[in-house]
């Protein structure tokens, strides 16, 4: 038991570890220094690394190549990705080629660039003039609030010189987040009002779901669970030379689920992590009958929780199968036997009395590891695992235990 809990603990700490070895793979294009358009696959990680370089692996080729800023103009994800472009960002005391985000194309273009943990935003006119941004936060640090107020001060009135066609940009400015999507409606407004000679207005829209950090799906299902309990040793409960008869209770019970899972696509395709939630209520009969006409049965209402791994094989395809394990963790409430057998001697020498009595073992709390394997068919879920638990004090003891569920995903 000790070995299976130091197991399954191991690996859910080495977790981290798989998931930084992984990558996360995007259909895209390089466009070249000649203005070649490449396409092939682009592994898309954090806007610290994607400024810095673009890991890229052209199709048909094995591995990837590491390209700088210097090595091509940008790079873009399929479908409308996100799209960066070399540039020279000079918004801090020294000038640093890197990969700024192309966010809109028109009379004054915009971009953003990610340098030292911040977000910069450089607003460009058609005659390549750029001021430069950055997202501070006033209210952070109360220290430098009125140096940070003077710069904001300082680069507002810059802006506003450079769309000095709308005399509210200032205004707007100061009231509104400095964030992408807001400063992309500012800009986007500004040249479809006053720059139509530079022609449409290009807003290069992404899908957020190609670079958010944590995607999740939920599902509900239910199914049928195969259980076998076995009475405690009733050692401790010998008072006054009563002794009770010890039985094995198993049998079928339905089970109801719910869960999620977290797939971190940053860092791995195939590789999620599962929350899940279940609820048995267990209604068992003994096969074990010393008295004629009494049946002993045992009733406990289980809720489980569980957290651990899955591996998702062909992610991509509308059937994909998956294994998964990790840790569980039980609450037993409730837990009762009925028709015990009983038998109780009085004194030394004394009268023996036989009958039947109903136990009630209160709740309890259980420890223990799952393993399962299932397949994914559009979103259905058809999932069988096997689990194991031991509990932290006296009552029934579970011996092993099966389920088969059926689940939808949305």
């Amino acid at each position: 038991m000790k070995r299976l809990l130091f197991i399954s603990m191991l690996l859910l700490a080495m977790m981290p570890v798989q998931l930084a070895a992984q990558v996360n793979p995007q259909k895209g294009y390089i466009i070249t220094n000649d203005n070649d358009t490449i396409y092939g696959t682009i592994d898309y990680l954090t806007d610290a690394r994607n400024v810095k370089a673009c890991l890229f692996q052209k199709n048909g080729e094995q591995g990837y190549r590491s390209l700088s800023p210097s090595d091509i103009k940008g790079y873009r994800l399929a479908g409308d990705g996100i799209y960066y472009v070399s540039r020279l960002f000079n918004g801090d005391e020294r000038q640093e080629l890197m990969f700024a985000e192309f966010l809109l194309q028109g009379g004054v273009s915009l971009y953003r660039y990610y340098y030292d943990n911040y977000n910069y935003f450089g607003f460009v006119d058609n005659e390549g003039k750029e001021i430069i941004i950055r997202d501070d936060k006033l209210n952070d640090d109360l220290s430098t609030y009125n140096h940070k107020l003077k710069e904001r001060r300082l680069k507002v009135q810059e802006v506003n010189a450079l769309m000095n066609k709308d005399n509210t940009i200032a205004n707007r400015l100061w009231k509104m987040e400095l964030t992408s999507s807001a400063l992309t409606e500012l800009v986007k407004r500004y040249d479809e009002e006053y720059c139509t000679e530079a022609g449409d207005c290009v807003v290069f829209q992404y899908d957020k779901k190609k670079t958010t950090t944590v995607l999740h799906r939920f599902y509900v299902g239910a199914g049928i669970t195969y259980a076998s309990y076995a009475s405690p040793s009733y050692d401790y409960n010998v008072v006054n030379d009563t002794r009770y008869a010890e039985y094995s209770y198993s049998g079928v019970a339905p089970t109801f689920l719910v869960g999620a899972d977290l797939h971190f696509p940053r860092f791995s395709r195939n590789l999620n992590a599962q929350v899940e939630l279940s609820y048995t209520p267990y209604r068992l009969e003994s096969s074990k009958v010393n008295r004629e006409g009494v049946h002993p049965k045992m009733s406990v209402n289980e809720w489980t929780g569980r957290i651990g791994l899955s591996h998702v094989f062909s992610p991509d395809r509308r059937i994909t199968p998956f294994v998964k394990g990790g840790l569980l963790f039980s609450e037993n409430m409730g837990m009762k036997e009925k028709n015990v057998e009983y038998k109780h001697r009085q004194g030394d020498n004394g009268q023996v009395t036989e009958g039947v009595l109903d136990m009630d073992h209160g709740n309890g709390m259980k420890v223990g590891i799952y393993l399962g394997a299932g397949v994914d068919i559009s979103c259905i879920r058809i999932s069988a695992s096997w689990k194991n638990a031991w509990g932290g004090k006296e009552g029934l003891k579970e011996k092993s235990s099966g389920i088969l569920t059926i689940a939808y995903l949305f």
